[in-house]
């Protein structure tokens, strides 16, 4: 007689026929299925970073269009300030050029002895190489408020002192203005006799003087003003 074993086959203790088969199979599987999901894992992760690029650069190109379009509109600023630059700088070289005549009067005023007075005032405007120093009514036409560089101003100034001992002090202070170069006397007499009383309102016994006072020769457009061609202080 055959024996007959009763109890299952899933619950026998030994393994059934072809079951290592089944179970290489299904790691097999397994292991195929989780590559799978690696490779579509990977695959979401590169196609989402392309995706955020692509939209970081059209966002870019979005700025940049957007710069490009202010600077277009800015541009007409940009050579208002230009154009601005140009004429102040214009305005600057022309305020160089000019002789500021009110500063020399007040420097002729400040050095005055008290003892000397002015009885006539010309103002001239001479080149470089000859400074005009005749009369008022010879130089008055060259008289100008803006002035080539090189140019050089000059006062002729009459008067009368208390003294010749008064009118050498006299040109020793006009020697201390700001801006002067030089100093001339063209002449200094004191009336008598029948002249005495006509020396152009001075007093008979007071001696009378010319003098010439050359200032320095206006500068050039890019140097700085000197003495009386500069700012009235």
């Amino acid at each position: 007689m055959r024996a007959v074993n009763l109890v299952p086959v899933d619950q026998r203790g030994g393994s059934a026929p072809g079951a290592g088969r089944s179970e290489g199979g299904a790691y097999a599987v397994l292991v195929l299925l989780a590559g799978l999901a690696g490779l579509a894992l990977l695959y979401g992760t590169a196609r989402h970073e392309i995706s955020s690029r692509r939209v970081k650069a059209a966002a870019l190109v979005t700025q940049t269009q957007q710069a490009q379009a202010e600077a277009a509109q800015l541009a007409p600023y940009t050579s208002f300030l230009a154009m601005r630059e140009q004429r102040v700088q214009a305005v600057s070289e022309l305020a160089q050029s000019r002789f500021d005549w009110s500063y020399a009067l007040h420097e002729l005023g400040r050095v005055l002895p008290k003892d000397a007075s002015i009885t006539s005032l010309d103002g001239t405007v001479g080149s470089p190489a000859a400074p005009s120093s005749g009369s008022g009514a010879t130089g008055a036409a060259a008289v100008t408020s803006a002035t080539p560089p090189g140019s050089v101003p000059s006062f002729t100034l009459s008067g009368c002192a208390t003294s010749q001992s008064e009118v050498a002090e006299t040109l020793t202070r006009l020697r201390l203005m700001n801006g002067v170069s030089g100093v001339t006397l063209q002449n200094s007499s004191k009336a008598s006799g029948s002249a005495a009383g006509s020396s152009g309102g001075c007093p008979s016994d007071d001696p009378t003087f010319t003098v010439t006072i050359a200032f320095d020769p206006l500068p050039a457009v890019s140097t700085t003003p000197a003495g009386p061609t500069g700012a009235a202080g």
